[in-house]
């Protein structure tokens, strides 16, 4: 499948992608990749955003999971990327980021808002691009999660059948910081700083 799409090569589509994503991934990281392809399209549809976009995004967004947080923080030193105490001692927080700008130097790619999809999508960003929000929400929606914890996000995502991204949001990183409080490991500042921005956007 191909789409133009401003600031990505015509010879990069989403069969290049995801062909090009397997050999850097194992089997069930890619099988979580596909997932949350498929959970973008949905979400970009809801959203009002390009659902190529969308899905090239998803292809690419995880890229760099898989590599050692030591090679992550090197590679991103080596990139210009900022990095922090938390993201240094956490270099796996940086495979977002790490791998944006991977797919730019590997392809060509210029589009900002595709890359801030990729950057964004652990962390999230205040404010972040509807783009970014389809790629963020579609990772934790993706069909591997546990289907407790996707039934509470989407519950928030359609409250009284009105699509809500900002409580989706929400409703997704209050998860995830209760998890880490429970799992008693250490929660970045700007996990908490998002959460925070898209609350006052409910209100």
């Amino acid at each position: 499948m191909s789409s133009k799409c401003a600031g990505v090569p015509e010879t990069l589509n989403l069969t290049v992608a995801a062909d090009w994503v397997r050999g850097r991934i194992s089997k069930k990281r890619f099988e979580h990749v596909r997932g949350v392809v498929a959970v973008a399209e949905v979400l970009a549809t809801k959203h009002g955003c390009d659902v190529y976009q969308a899905q090239l995004a998803s292809w690419l967004h995880d890229c760099c999971k898989e590599v050692k947080d030591s090679t992550l923080i090197v590679m991103a030193d080596e990139m210009g990327i900022e990095t922090d105490e938390h993201t240094r001692a956490r270099g796996h927080l940086l495979h977002g980021p790490v791998a944006a700008a991977v797919v730019a130097r590997e392809f060509g790619i210029t589009n900002r808002e595709l890359l801030d999809a990729i950057a964004e999508h652990t962390m999230g960003n205040a404010p972040m691009c509807p783009l970014s929000e389809v790629v963020y929400m579609a990772d934790c929606l993706e069909e591997g999660r546990s289907a407790e914890y996707r039934a509470a996000i989407w519950q928030e995502l359609e409250k009284d059948g009105v699509f809500n991204m900002a409580a989706g949001l929400v409703a997704a990183m209050n998860l995830c910081i209760q998890d880490l409080i429970e799992t008693k490991r250490p929660i970045h500042p700007k996990t908490v700083h998002v959460r925070n921005y898209y609350l006052n956007r409910m209100l």
